[in-house]
């Protein structure tokens, strides 16, 4: 793709002047269309810079006359790049190079305001394009990151009807079976035959539940939760969306007990969905921290929330988690949203005596 898209713009823009019946030997289009093109396969690493110097060369060559032709249209690939991520920059940019280029061709007012509306229609569209591609790829992440958390929401509500079912059938064989076992140790020496007629019902009940209880494990032969190690399949997914993210994992992460580790990923999750969501951010940080006592967890972004923007489900049920785990929460929608846990390493999940 950017192979290809180096090669469009070094023929577009070398042969482009040809094409309007400039002479192509002593023209200096192909040597701009191939520093032009030369400049794209950087594009994604540094949108903005491979943009600025496009410009430069452009501008450099427009002013040395060796090249006659838009001010705006060579640089539609830089420009398209750019505006995934530094839209307004972008627009600065683009801005910056037409009032050079109308300035510097020396038009009246009326042929400025014809080609320079051309030149300024085409960057629109570039910057328009740009946007719908934008929005597209963070209604994709959020919708791909909401359909997982409703199919992981479905898996733990399944697992704790479960754990439910089990925790009855135990409890319910553990009382049946002492009963009649105390019946048995009361009746050993002066009614055998009742002592022995108890035992075969507590053996009974007990071979029920043992079946029960396979059936329920099969059930519970689980997939694996997530835990720390997918926190980069969030990154992915958030880059993809057209983020730009900082993350910084720090400390042993592998050491982190499993229930920590799932609550921090749900965190860093549902963080990441609502700065898609609620925020016009172009850059995201997650930071993970491990230590000996406890793991913080930070997910911030540039953006500035909603004005309308309330906690939903989604946040209450991260709170809920959190302070389950003797943790703290605490999320800023501020300036830029932000998220920040702490998981105490050694607490212990409340509510376990039920």
């Amino acid at each position: 793709m950017d192979l290809a898209l180096a090669l469009l713009t070094a023929v577009g823009v070398g042969l482009g002047p040809a094409m309007m019946g400039a002479p192509l030997l002593w023209h200096g289009a192909p040597a701009l269309g191939v520093l032009l093109g030369g400049l794209l396969p950087a594009r994604r690493s540094r949108p903005l810079l491979v943009l600025v110097l496009s410009a430069v060369v452009l501008i450099g060559y427009q002013s040395s006359g060796l090249f006659e032709g838009g001010w705006i249209w060579p640089l539609s690939a830089a420009l398209f790049t750019a505006s995934l991520t530094r839209p307004g920059w972008t627009a600065g940019v683009g801005v910056l190079t037409l009032a050079y280029g109308v300035s510097w061709d020396g038009l009246d007012a009326a042929e400025a305001f014809a080609r320079g509306g051309v030149e300024l229609l085409w960057l629109a569209v570039m910057l328009a394009a740009a946007s719908a591609v934008r929005q597209y790829g963070r209604w994709r992440a959020e919708h791909q990151a909401r359909l997982l958390q409703l199919e992981q929401t479905r898996l733990a509500e399944q697992r704790l009807h479960i754990s439910r079912e089990v925790h009855d059938v135990v409890a319910h064989t553990l009382a049946v079976v002492g009963v009649h076992l105390n019946v048995a140790v009361a009746a050993l020496d002066d009614s055998p035959e009742e002592a022995r007629a108890a035992l075969r019902t507590a053996l009974a009940v007990r071979n029920q539940a043992t079946r029960d209880l396979k059936a329920f494990v099969g059930e519970l032969r689980d997939t694996p939760q997530q835990g720390l190690e997918s926190v980069a399949d969030l990154v992915a997914q958030a880059r993809s969306a057209g983020l730009k993210v900082r993350y910084e994992p720090e400390g042993d992460l592998g050491a982190v007990p499993a229930a920590q580790a799932l609550t921090a990923y749900r965190v860093v999750q549902e963080a990441v969905v609502n700065t898609l969501r609620h925020s016009d951010a172009d850059s995201l940080t997650i930071e993970l921290q491990a230590a000996s006592r406890d793991l913080r967890v930070r997910v911030a972004d540039n953006g500035s929330a909603a004005a309308d923007f309330t906690a939903g489900h989604g946040l209450t049920g991260m709170r809920e988690r959190v302070v389950a785990l003797g943790g703290t929460l605490r999320v800023d929608a501020g300036r830029g949203f932000e998220v920040q846990a702490v998981l105490p390493l050694t607490a212990q999940l409340s509510g376990l005596a039920s």
